[in-house]
């Protein structure tokens, strides 16, 4: 456009100005001028209302784009992004290879814009919006050259509130530079209140380098990451399943260096059009083989559109644990039935979800009902050894403690008739089917866990012994049935109740 232009917003004041383009600010135009006073010298300016939050939604996409030069990258108030771009540079040549790459690609989706490169976001910024040469897009500070290179900035460049602006103004401080040479206290005492002092300090610290800048980019950082970049975008699945399994073993040799392996990994991959996309993998242990991982992620290919091709990979360890010594092959044999599931849970997992797999954990309680919990099987399972265990410790416990196969998730009532009151049942009736006892075995008995309240359909809600018998029907089938309560002692005061809880194979 070759004609002054404007966006506008309403504001307590009425409409004024909030972005122009560069036509616009050549003829004297600047933002925060009320629309009245602009078009009264200058008539022919042309205005737009402004759309904040559509401006904010195409900064974010902008800034997931931007992933392909770091992975730890978020927008920056209104009209900027910053990029960690922290052992990325290599993969464009150098940081000046790279600036060019990123302007080129901007300024091919329509997009202008200044960089700025220095060892601190806060330089960086000031080196961005007030350090860039007329005749070029980027200015870079080299490493450890912070301080000289912002210098000679307006102080304007430090993030301050346009009120400290013009306070350090009016005390004659106008570049960065000047604040260097003056003590700390002196710069204090110039100012009328402390907060303003340390204002000015804290930003100036944070654009040094003397004090760490919080950041808080998109997205949790990867503790490890690889990439790789191509000149000629890829096109085909075959290829770039090629290049992810190189990067899948580039990542295990990272993982094995710091003896960790992968929980989670992502893949995620940029286009030349300027979106991207991403795949992730789960696994249940930290996984150290790029065989198992490039498995979980090689499923999901099929749903990657390459689009223009793609011209950048990057594979992430987002989540990652220490690795347990582990002896497998040797102390069992292969054919052992204590073989560690966790390759068959990741399959599953990535393919259905983390919420459709799950595992019986036991958990600390007498109460046949309560002495397992259903877990997320990726959350759950840790190794094989732990498998091993659990099922070892179960089948060398005693005969009387053994648990029925089909365990029901709530004990049914039955109606019981017994030759003794303690005795186990003669003869009960379930589902309205009577059954005749040929043979039984107990009881077990189970006691109550006094601090909780226990509801049954009996309708009892104080904890109650139970006394367990495994009885076989002269049909041949087998149950497990309890009295809830006792005919004497501390519980004489209600009458027991029979329930069915399991049946045996």
């Amino acid at each position: 456009m070759r004609q002054p232009f404007a966006l506008i917003e309403s504001g307590a004041h009425g409409l004024r100005i909030t972005a122009l383009n560069d036509i616009a600010a050549e003829i004297g135009i600047e933002t925060g001028t009320a629309l009245s006073d602009a078009r009264a010298a200058h008539p022919t300016l042309i205005s737009r209302a402004a759309e904040p939050q559509k401006d904010k939604t195409a900064l974010l996409k902008l800034a997931r784009w931007a992933g392909r030069y770091g992975p730890n990258r978020h927008i920056d108030g209104e009209d900027g992004i910053w990029i960690d771009i922290t052992g990325v540079a290599h993969l464009f040549g150098n940081e000046e290879k790279l600036l060019d790459d990123l302007i080129w690609r901007l300024a091919s989706f329509g997009v202008p814009a200044r960089l700025g490169l220095a060892d601190t976001l806060g330089a960086a910024y000031a080196l961005a919006r007030f350090g860039c040469p007329p005749d070029a897009r980027w200015a870079l500070a080299p490493a450890g050259e912070t301080r000289e290179a912002i210098a000679a900035l307006p102080v304007e460049s430090l993030r301050l509130e346009t009120s400290r602006v013009l306070l350090l103004k009016r005390l004659g401080l106008r570049r960065i530079g000047q604040l260097y040479d003056i003590s700390r206290d002196s710069l204090q005492r110039r100012f009328r209140s402390p907060d303003i002092a340390a204002d000015v300090l804290m930003r100036l610290d944070q654009t040094l380098g003397s004090v760490e800048e919080p950041r808080r980019p998109m997205q949790p950082p990867p503790v490890l990451s690889v990439a790789r970049a191509f000149a000629e975008p890829l096109v085909s699945s075959e290829a770039m399943e090629t290049f992810a399994a190189q990067l899948a073993s580039e990542l295990v040799e990272e993982l094995a260096t710091k003896d960790l392996g992968a929980r989670t990994v992502r893949l995620t991959f940029y286009r030349a059009d300027g979106t991207a996309g991403s795949l992730t993998a789960t696994m249940s242990v930290p996984c150290r083989k790029a065989a198992h991982m490039m498995m979980l992620l090689k499923e999901k290919f099929a749903t990657i559109d390459a689009g223009f091709g793609i011209d950048l990979l990057r594979l992430d360890a987002v989540r990652v644990g220490k690795r347990d010594a582990s002896q497998s092959g040797f102390a069992e044999p292969a054919s052992s039935p204590f073989r560690n599931p966790a390759a068959l849970v990741d399959r599953l997992v990535n393919r259905f979800g983390s919420d459709a797999i799950t595992v019986l954990q036991p958990r600390a309680s007498h109460i046949p009902e309560r002495a397992e919990v259903r877990l997320p099987a990726l959350e759950a399972l840790v190794v094989a050894d732990t498998w091993h265990g659990a099922d070892t410790q179960r089948s060398s416990s005693p005969k009387s403690a053994l648990r029925p196969a089909f365990l029901l998730a709530r004990p049914e009532p039955i109606a019981v008739i017994a030759e003794v009151p303690d005795g186990p049942p003669a003869q009960f009736i379930w589902r309205r089917v009577e059954r005749r006892v040929a043979r039984a075995e107990g009881p077990e008995r189970i006691a109550p866990e006094w601090w909780r309240t226990l509801y049954l359909d009996d309708g009892q809600k104080q904890p109650r012994t139970r006394d367990y018998y495994k009885i076989e029907d002269q049909a041949g089938a087998a149950y497990w049935v309890f009295r809830h309560g006792l005919f004497a002692g501390e519980e004489a005061s209600g009458s027991p109740s029979w329930f069915l809880h399991g049946l045996f194979a």
